[in-house]
């Protein structure tokens, strides 16, 4: 058996990921321990060789002990840990490189399913080729050799269903399939639409982008086929461990009614403007962009936490997806050579970088990726806050409110309180943008694409918005 330690340099990611992490455990023997932050209220940024040590040491029962990082000093420090180790222990020990949030999901789910060590690191590794397929970019492992594993022929069986789950399969439901197949002596592939996987991972299913009323295939072949076949009939009548019934009840909690009136408050999304002037020193311009990265980066993980408090794992995964998303050396390096070649401030050189990524994402085909793009402009903008010291809070409110704005970032929308905002009128955004998401999770009245409807009104405005009709009305 395998069990894991999370190296991070933020005690509340570290934790974060490994309360994501242990949620894909389904019964699995995998053991997690966190290593992260250090113990200083003044500055709590940072690894510790003797936290790492002991977290390894309190998983060490096992095989083999996966140690997965963030960057910089982590490295360091789970190295000096070895050193530090008994022999016998350090022995078992493996580091891991690949990324801290998406590679900690994958492993967990290959090592609860007993997956030997080179598997569970290699699924670890291999952990973004969904996202990458996703996004349309070239997969980091496209160069590796391809599986040995056979094909699907004519003497296998198959069963197919229809997958119920409203998110489809996402990670929870996909850790359950990994789970229920793996210790079945056949070969199954999982097929979508043509195209078939290897089930062994969370990486594999996710490559399939299994939505909701999807047909799903399993196909086995082997001693053990039928019996293979029969588990995952059983998981999907069960919708893959997830209670459809709770989900509809919890929907109808939060079900925003269909027609709402409110105050409107015009509301204007933060963004700083920011200019090329010169900077005085390269490096402490970037020092202060790595602090504002490493500010938001700690924003991000609040809010996760917030979202996981106040509302579902499905909504804290969108957050810390941003952590991964922002959590990239490259896009530093990227802003620190627009920085040295046109000897520029932080704010500008980050300002490019993220537009630049931003307008990516709105040129996508795809509806569902393109609306991604708020995503990154809320990264802009709470990074930019950290850069040039400038703030942005929506006040507190007293009596139902409707806010109405162009856009309106993912962030913004978490931390709106639902017992006075009532609706979000937009001139633009999308239903299937992550701040739509979240405004149906709180069961706020959501309204976008207004356009021109919008022009004529004002602050303190007394609105009824219908969101069946689409409909927005003034009182005279």
């Amino acid at each position: 058996m395998v069990n894991l330690v999370i190296v991070s340099h933020s005690a509340q990611l570290g934790e974060g990921v490994g309360t994501l992490a242990r949620q894909m455990l389904m019964g699995g023997d995998c053991k997690i321990a966190i290593a992260a932050g250090i113990d200083d209220p003044e500055n709590p940024i940072g690894t510790d060789p003797i936290k790492v040590m002991e977290a390894i040491e309190s998983v060490a029962d096992t095989d083999h002990v996966l140690v997965m990082m963030d960057i910089g000093s982590a490295l360091l420090s789970a190295e000096t840990a070895l050193e530090l180790l008994d022999p016998g222990i350090s022995a078992k020990v493996r580091l891991c490189a690949a990324p801290l949030v998406e590679g900690t999901l994958a492993a967990t789910v290959s090592a609860a399913a007993g997956a030997d060590i080179d598997r569970v690191i290699r699924d670890a590794m291999n952990a973004l080729d969904a996202k990458c397929e996703q996004l349309g970019l070239p997969s980091p492992s496209a160069a590796k050799p391809a599986s040995a594993a056979l094909s699907p022929d004519a003497d296998a069986r198959s069963v197919a269903i229809v997958v119920k789950n409203p998110n489809g399969i996402h990670v929870r439901p996909a850790s359950r399939l990994v789970s229920a197949l793996s210790g079945f002596n056949a070969d199954i592939w999982l097929e979508k639409n043509g195209k078939c996987v290897v089930p062994d991972s969370l990486n594999q299913i996710a490559l399939l982008q299994v939505r909701c009323n999807d047909t799903l295939r399993l196909i086995a072949k082997g001693e053990q086929a039928e019996d293979a076949l029969a588990a995952f009939k059983q998981l999907a009548a069960e919708n893959f461990g997830e209670s459809l019934e709770s989900a509809n009840a919890d929907n109808k909690a939060t079900q925003a009614p269909s027609k709402v009136t409110g105050t409107a408050f015009c509301h204007t999304p933060f963004s700083p403007e920011v200019n090329p002037q010169p900077a005085a020193s390269l490096q402490a311009e970037q020092q202060r962009l790595q602090t504002a990265i490493q500010s938001t980066l700690n924003d991000l993980s609040e809010l996760t936490a917030l979202a996981e408090e106040r509302y579902s794992a499905d909504i804290a995964a969108i957050f810390s997806g941003h952590h991964t998303l922002l959590d990239d050396p490259e896009l530093f390096e990227m802003a620190c050579d627009v920085m040295r070649e046109k000897q520029c401030s932080a704010a500008w050189a980050w300002h490019q970088v993220l537009s630049d990524l931003s307008q990516q994402y709105l040129q996508l085909d795809d509806p569902y990726l393109q609306a991604r793009y708020i995503d990154i402009e809320d990264l802009l903008s709470r990074s930019l806050q950290h850069l040039t010291g400038e703030s942005a809070q929506i006040p507190a409110f007293l009596r139902p409110t409707i806010l109405v704005a162009d856009v309106i970032y993912p962030s913004t929308v978490l931390q709106l309180d639902p017992k006075t905002i009532k609706g979000i009128c937009l001139r633009d955004g999308s239903e299937a943008s992550h701040p739509a998401i979240i405004a149906r999770e709180m069961g706020l009245c959501w309204m976008c694409q207004q356009g021109a409807a919008l022009d004529s009104i004002k602050m303190g405005d007394t609105l009824t918005i219908d969101c069946v009709t689409q409909r927005i009305t003034r009182a005279n």
